[in-house]
Formats: structure tokens, C-alpha cells, sequence
């Protein structure tokens, strides 16, 4: 069953996704971005995709036609190549602008020893 709108709920859990900073995503990131130092420490700019990558395995299935709207990233500390990392997702609220159903999730993702690297706030214009 898809996930709509109505059923969201502020507060609501989905659960973490967990993801291993492996060499080769480390290679593809410096191909991409060939200004970001190439060192063991994750660029910046990597926080976003790894809250992506939870988002889009917890958060299923997703109706078609969902836009992203916003998203802001709280850096504590960049994490290492190697590090296992676990992004916690929840719901921090919905609202209804006219016809647009805005969703705002809220996810923390921590190191192996549990201590936080980044949290990240996105908003989704919700298809259904």
C-alpha cells in the first residue's frame, strides 16, 4: 500500500537504514566532484545523498510525482572511509497549502559508535 498523506503522522518512525562509506563510493564522488580533496574523510556535500539513500529504502512505496522541496543539513562531524553509518528517519509534520500536501522528515544519522555525524530536515511536496 502506498504511503499517503493522511496516514503521516508527526513523530511517526521509520526505522534507520544503515550504509558502510566503501572506497568505491569514495572514487565516484572525486570523479564527480574532482575539486573535493580527495582524503578519508567524507566531503560535505555527501551528507545529502546518504540521507537520500535512507529515505528512499525506508520510506516505500512512494506514489509517484513526489518534489523535493527543501532540505538543510546539520553537520556535527564528517564521518571516515569505512564507517557504518545509520540514518534514523521520522516524520516532524505535515501541512496542507491550498491543494499542496507538504511532508517534513527529520533524520539523524550517527556513526558505529552512536554519537551523531549530521542531521538532515527535507521537505516533500507529497504526490497523494
Amino acid at each position: 500500500m502506498t504511503l499517503t498523506f493522511d496516514a503521516f503522522q508527526p513523530g511517526q518512525d521509520f526505522g534507520a537504514h544503515s550504509f558502510t562509506l566503501e572506497p568505491p563510493l569514495f572514487a565516484a564522488w572525486t570523479a564527480l566532484f574532482p575539486h573535493d580533496p580527495a582524503t578519508d574523510t567524507m566531503p560535505q556535500g555527501m551528507t545529502a545523498p546518504v540521507f537520500m539513500r535512507a529515505y528512499a529504502a525506508l520510506l516505500q512505496p512512494r506514489p509517484p510525482g513526489n518534489v523535493h522541496g527543501a532540505q538543510r543539513v546539520e553537520i556535527i562531524r564528517l564521518p571516515r572511509l569505512g564507517e557504518t553509518l545509520r540514518t534514523a528517519i521520522a516524520c516532524a509534520g505535515k501541512e496542507r497549502k491550498g491543494e499542496r500536501r507538504w511532508v517534513t522528515f527529520e533524520g539523524v544519522t550517527a556513526g558505529a559508535d552512536g554519537a551523531p555525524a549530521f542531521r538532515a530536515r527535507m521537505t516533500v511536496l507529497w504526490a497523494a
